[in-house]
């Protein structure tokens, strides 16, 4: 029994270690992605490889993998971020590690795991749209609201997919009703994001605004699916989204 749990540790420990060098490959190669084609071609067939080396839920984590691969690379290649691309590459990277861990069964606890990924995921999406554009042409505007409607769709219908399954209610939960809620989450949060845009909140306190309100409303579609929506649960998420709302108007700097 000994020798097996042994043998089970020392598997993790070589496992962690190796998703820990794709990692540290897909920073390294995204790092250098801004100057060298090159260097841009062998981020994406590393990434490409790394994903799809194993079988394992390939597709239950695509649109996580798609946005992390696109928005990896608008950051590092748009964003003013010239003093600080080697942490920013460092914490794509990091996200990049929990993603492979989540897909390959190499986290046990992998539920609280994938929220926070996701989570991640959806701010720096949002970071991006109030950093990138906001002086642009009409047809630039038009063009980045449709894709953060696009990037979050895919997320939450990614989310909501996964929730329903580690909460064993998939079954009810056909795939055009997955695709009505993300949808609808969706059209609610890009609103959000323009309402938002006109407070001088500042592209931080913006985006973590309107990620409070995106984990407010999962947290409302997740126990309407269980069936443990309550009255409870309203008071409890309306009170912390004030109160989290009032931390983050008090942060910003609203003089002219």
């Amino acid at each position: 029994m000994l020798k097996k749990l042994k043998s089970v540790l020392k598997t993790h420990k070589g496992s962690l270690l190796a998703l820990a060098c794709k990692a540290a490959i897909f920073s390294g190669l995204l790092y250098f992605s801004d100057n060298y084609w090159l260097a841009m071609a062998g981020f994406l067939a590393a990434a490409l490889y790394f994903y799809f080396q194993s079988l394992l839920n390939i597709r239950q984590f695509l649109a996580s993998f798609l946005v992390l691969l696109v928005i990896s690379l608008i950051v590092m290649s748009k964003l003013p971020i010239a003093d600080y691309q080697l942490p920013i590459a460092g914490f794509f990277g990091f996200l990049f590690f929990l993603l492979l861990g989540i897909k390959n069964l190499i986290f046990i606890n992998r539920q609280p795991l994938y929220h926070f990924l996701s989570g991640l995921l959806l701010l720096t999406i949002f970071i991006c749209f109030f950093v990138i554009g906001n002086k642009a042409s009409s047809l630039i505007f038009i063009f980045k609201y449709l894709a953060a409607f696009s990037a979050v769709f895919l997320l939450l219908k990614e989310f909501l997919t996964v929730s329903g399954q580690q909460l064993a209610v998939s079954s009810h939960l056909g795939s055009q009703k997955i695709n009505l809620f993300s949808a609808g989450l969706s059209f609610i949060l890009i609103q959000s994001l323009w309402a938002i845009n006109f407070l001088p909140l500042g592209f931080l306190n913006s985006a973590s605004l309107i990620l409070l309100i995106a984990l407010i409303l999962q947290d409302f579609v997740i126990h309407y699916f269980s069936g443990t929506i309550s009255r409870q649960l309203i008071l409890k998420n309306i009170t912390v989204f004030l109160i989290l709302s009032l931390i983050i108007f008090g942060a910003a700097d609203w003089s002219p």
